[in-house]
């Protein structure tokens, strides 16, 4: 039994009864989120009509439905792009904001029915996106770089802690925060690559270090972004808190291709250089905060928030991309050491830095349009 047409004036209300819809579902199990390819999405779904199966399409396009019977509403999103529908309503909602007409889809027995000019319509609205996205920039790399290692222990904490002797070292932590970043990351991102400066207890130089970073091929629109992990230490015990470091905007370093030093164009190099430079530091500086600001949510309970500093330590100096330096406490600190040595406690720092980069990869893909170079 088909149902009553719902009145266009409604369409602008169907982002909100979706996110009810959504919220309904976890307790009614109204909604039926349904992944492309799954064992259940052949049950869930309907073929559309006209013999086109939605089965299929969202196979294909490694789209995902969501659809509510109560409401005949729903919606099928694709690499963070939503369109919603509505049955009964000749209009689709792309990104909650975009109409898009269609046919109007109708309810079936087991989910939404879609005629083929419909899915057509769709599949050519998620290319356009795609399209769209590749023409943007994008972080093709995350390169995560324990600080210290092999013969170089960093900096040591060591105190008694209820009659025991705690030895708190800094490459052994930084080398477990960023082991779980980059598992973290790794799940996250599959289509990034996310590297390692070291895998183990191994000691890379500061120069092999940076090499690495600026040594990884990149697109036309590609980026790198590189994240060095330490802790802190201090004569004055009481000193605690973890803080974010940049490249001081006064420094300024050498980022574009020596090619571009020489021949005909040597003239503009400075002028390129220059506001490359300034566009490296800028998102540094984002980098740093969404990092402190996540970091904060994280360990800000136990351990002051110190802020964002700018430095010229040499791993930032060098690295000819965005680039920050992760201080994760002070190990020379009683209170801090007893909590840098717990897992628990580390598996939240980790939490706070993979927060952090994915925020700022999130913004900086939605963010920077298609230029050219």
């Amino acid at each position: 039994m088909k149902r009553a047409s719902v009145p266009l004036l409604l369409l602008g209300l169907l982002a909100a009864t979706l996110v009810r819809a959504e919220g309904a579902g976890s307790t009614s199990g109204a909604t039926i989120p349904v992944a492309a390819g799954s064992p259940s999405s052949t049950a869930a779904i309907s073929p559309a009509v006209g013999g086109a199966s939605f089965v299929d399409w969202l196979r294909q396009t490694g789209a995902r439905l969501a659809w509510d019977p109560l409401t005949g509403s729903g919606w099928v999103e694709k690499d963070g792009d939503r369109l919603s529908f509505a049955v009964g309503v000749p209009l689709a909602l792309w990104n909650f904001t975009e109409r898009l007409p269609i046919d109007a889809p109708e309810a079936g027995e087991k989910g939404p029915l879609f005629t083929p000019a419909s899915l057509a319509d769709m599949s050519k609205r998620f290319e356009s996106a795609e399209a769209a996205r590749s023409s943007h920039y994008s972080v093709a790399a995350i390169l995560i770089d324990p600080g210290h290692g092999g013969k170089d222990t960093g900096a040591v904490g060591e105190h008694r802690v209820d009659g025991k002797y705690l030895r708190v070292v800094e490459k052994d932590i930084a080398l477990d925060v960023g082991r779980q970043v980059r598992d973290d990351l790794v799940a996250r991102f599959p289509d990034k690559r996310i590297l390692m400066t070291r895998e183990g207890d191994s000691y890379p130089t500061l120069e092999q270090r940076v090499a690495m970073a600026n040594s990884v091929d990149l697109g036309k629109r590609e980026a790198v972004i590189y994240v060095s992990i330490h802790a802190n230490a201090s004569f004055n015990k009481n000193a605690k808190g973890f803080e974010i470091w940049y490249l001081n905007p006064e420094y300024r370093r050498t980022v574009i291709d020596g090619k571009l030093s020489q021949g005909p164009d040597k003239t503009i190099a400075p002028i390129l250089n220059a506001m490359l430079e300034e566009e490296f530091t800028t998102e540094s500086i984002i980098l740093a905060k969404d990092i402190d600001t996540s970091l904060a949510g994280e360990i800000g309970a136990n351990s002051p928030n110190r802020g964002i500093r700018a430095e010229e330590w040499f791993v930032v100096r060098n690295a000819k991309m965005p680039s920050i330096l992760v201080e994760m406490g002070f190990v020379t600190n009683y209170e801090e050491a007893k909590l840098l040595a717990t897992p628990d406690y580390l598996k939240k720092i980790a939490d706070g830095i993979y927060t952090g980069l994915v925020d700022f990869v999130t913004d900086f893909e939605k963010q920077r349009g298609p230029l050219e170079q």
